[in-house]
């Protein structure tokens, strides 16, 4: 438990303080271009979450490999692997930054990005996709950083690049006038400062390379879960923005990149909670030591259900500065106002799901992981959102969203129970008698 508490509170200031680089940009660019702005940045955001969440997924699987690797007492392969997933990092930054900078102008078109809001957000991507190196290493590199035991400099480096982008924002885009593209400069110059932190202490423990099938495969199988994980929301995103689009235009579209900010915090306190965690599941379950992994699951989801609670009352006293502070027009806030508590009662589930999805991974009950997460943007949401929009309009957004994380929920519930059969068919309990 002491290793646990150890990784805890760096670990969540770490996850909070890496969703905050759109958070921060949204309060620049909409007290500067309100609506339009808030609505090209959320527009664009799926393109930048996709490069990232790859990198972010790598991290995750390598650094649940080498967990494992590390209960079979494998440590000179661990230090070889760990200069193979740095090449896997760079090579797939390249392709991809290449790959979006062709199609970026068609996938804007595609999310129903038009007029002025398709000019500002090509604008904007163009410059992060410039720098795409950084925004994916920089984000696989710290799920890596943790994993090794350096939990306080994956925390300094968040700390770091939120100030850096912060400080940058300030004065790319009121200073200097830079408008959205000072906003994706300071975000990847920001991304920058966080992975070159991140790289020192771990390139001190490289020893050699090791390219072999089985890492290979281990790593970029098992990141799908975590990608899925962290992109479906990217996913959701993409389909809200353009029933919001069509049925209140941009004001709506700002609306829900609030509550979209709202929802990053929420679940980077989530996911920070699970990362804490996540080592020790892996590391336990390599050993079978399940009445170990059920109380780490127990604890981890207190603490995170607590946090997420302590939150949800913060942003609902706080809702009207909230919606100030990110330039909402007089039509943008009441629709924010509207939508505010469905997302807050909302947020009661998130905490569950998010931490039951990332033990199920931890434990390599893959299947049960992936069925959990795709369920939401290839099946709940297209269908809840069928239902609900087409009866009640745009209400019927927020009201989708509350009904979706209370459904995962169960579906969590029952994950969790069905995960507790050993192998064979015997209880997990049991192995440990």
């Amino acid at each position: 438990m002491k290793s646990f508490r150890q990784y805890l509170i760096p670990s969540i200031i770490a996850q909070v303080f890496l969703s905050c680089y759109a958070i921060v940009d949204g309060i620049f660019i909409g007290y500067r271009m309100n609506d339009l702005g808030l609505a090209a940045i959320n527009i664009a955001w799926p393109i930048t979450a996709f490069i990232q969440g790859v990198g972010f997924a790598i991290g995750i699987s390598a650094g649940i490999y080498i967990s494992r690797l590390k209960g079979l007492g494998e440590e000179e392969k661990i230090k070889k692997l760990k200069s193979a997933i740095l090449v896997y990092l760079l090579g797939t930054s390249i392709v991809l930054g290449i790959l979006f900078f062709i199609l970026k102008t068609p996938i804007l078109i595609l999310f129903k990005a038009e007029g002025e809001t398709l000019d500002a957000a090509n604008r904007y991507i163009t410059i992060i996709l410039y720098g795409s190196i950084f925004q994916l290493m920089g984000c696989g590199m710290a799920p890596l950083i943790k994993n090794s035991g350096h939990v306080r400099t994956a925390m300094v480096a968040s700390l770091l690049a939120t100030l850096t982008n912060l400080i940058l924002d300030y004065l790319l885009i009121f200073l200097f006038e830079f408008g959205l593209e000072g906003a994706a400069i300071a975000s990847v110059i920001a991304q920058a400062v966080s992975f070159l932190i991140c790289f020192i202490p771990y390139v001190r423990e490289m020893k050699g390379i090791l390219f072999d099938k089985e890492s290979i495969k281990e790593i970029f199988l098992g990141m799908l879960a975590p990608f899925i994980l962290n992109y479906s929301y990217s996913i959701i995103i993409i389909l809200t923005n353009a029933l919001c689009e069509a049925y209140s235009g941009d004001r709506a579209v700002a609306a829900y990149t609030v509550l979209s900010y709202l929802l990053y915090v929420v679940s980077a306190i989530a996911q920070g909670t699970s990362d804490a965690i996540q080592p020790l599941f892996s590391y336990h379950s390599s050993k079978e030591e399940y009445k170990i992994i059920h109380k780490y699951f127990y604890k981890c989801l207190i603490i995170s259900f607590s946090l997420v609670m302590l939150f949800s009352v913060i942003f609902y006293f706080t809702k009207k500065p909230i919606a100030i502070l990110y330039g909402l027009s007089n039509d943008g806030m009441n629709i924010y106002n509207e939508a505010l508590l469905f997302y807050l009662f909302g947020f009661i589930f998130v905490s569950f799901n998010k931490v039951t999805c990332s033990y199920l991974y931890s434990i390599n009950k893959k299947l049960l992981a992936n069925i959990l997460v795709l369920s939401e943007p290839l099946i709940l949401t297209p269908a809840l959102y069928f239902i609900f929009v087409s009866q009640v309009g745009l209400i019927g957004l927020w009201i989708s969203f509350l009904v979706i994380q209370a459904i995962l929920a169960c579906i969590s519930f029952a994950f969790y129970f069905i995960s507790r059969r050993g192998f064979n068919g015997r209880s997990i309990d049991s192995r440990q008698a």
